[in-house]
């Protein structure tokens, strides 16, 4: 009897537990700081269009004044973590004049 009830105790927490892993991440309860500072393309795919969503669901909302501050951040920061530059500069295989 106790053996059952220990089973059943860990497939439901098994099932509980794999449905929070296949359902997509909920974006809303971040800041817009924590928010940047994601990385969409490290994300699954309904990750990812979750927070395609939560930013369109976001701008929509602004000003064209805190649009361009935020873009303006949002280039910054891949500047400072080395995005923006061509695949020359990193080594790629682009043509090289």
């Amino acid at each position: 009897m106790y053996g059952k009830k220990l089973m059943r105790a860990a497939t439901v927490t098994l099932c509980l537990v794999s449905l929070h892993a296949l359902a997509a991440q909920d974006f809303s309860a971040l800041s817009m700081q924590e928010l940047t500072q994601l990385k969409p393309n490290e994300m699954g795919e309904d990750d990812r269009n979750a927070f395609r969503a939560e930013m369109q669901k976001r701008s929509a909302s602004m000003s064209s004044t805190e649009k361009e501050e935020f873009r303006n951040q949002m280039r910054e920061q891949k500047k400072s973590q080395g995005g923006g530059q061509g695949m020359q500069e990193r080594g790629g295989m682009g043509r090289r004049h």
